[in-house]
């Protein structure tokens, strides 16, 4: 018997739900149909069961955009500054150009309102944060990524379904 049979013989089958889960089958259909639904739920549901298919599927975080960086200090103080000097940029200059007002009246109501402030950061932080990045960005564009491959044409067509 060649030596690479032997290898081959000697690897461990691979889960069959996993495989299942991760393949393009109905029970992956379902699986999708599922998720998406859960988003019509309410928002986080939706990455919370994109969660639970990355755990059943054995699929890596990292497939699903999820990386450890490598400190937590930097990114997060770097994504502060980050949203500061974009914050500054668009009132000071892209605004004014378009001539829009500088008092956003469908959020004003925000202001000074105390008990609109545990809803305001679960739907900034859970819902687009958490639920949103995770659903589409995550899960989506890896699931459109398998099934149309790597190409520049299969990036664009996954860029284009998910854009809302």
């Amino acid at each position: 018997m060649p030596i690479a049979d032997v290898a081959v013989d000697a690897a461990p089958s691979p889960d069959r739900f996993a495989a299942a889960l991760r393949g393009f089958g109905p029970l992956r259909l379902i699986v999708i149909v599922v998720i998406l639904a859960g988003n019509f739920v309410v928002v986080p549901l939706g990455a919370v069961l994109v969660l639970v298919w990355v755990r059943w599927s054995q699929t890596p975080w990292r497939e699903i955009g999820y990386m450890r960086p490598r400190s937590w200090v930097v990114e997060v103080a770097g994504g502060i500054v980050f949203g500061c000097l974009f914050k500054l940029l668009m009132k000071s200059a892209v605004m004014p150009l378009l001539g829009a007002d500088p008092v956003n009246q469908a959020y004003h109501y925000l202001a000074g309102n105390r008990a609109a402030i545990p809803g305001m950061l679960f739907a900034l932080i859970a819902g687009a944060g958490f639920g949103e990045e995770t659903l589409f960005r995550g899960y989506l564009f890896e699931r459109l990524g398998k099934l149309f491959g790597s190409t520049r044409i299969a990036a664009h067509t996954t860029a284009a379904c998910t854009r809302r």
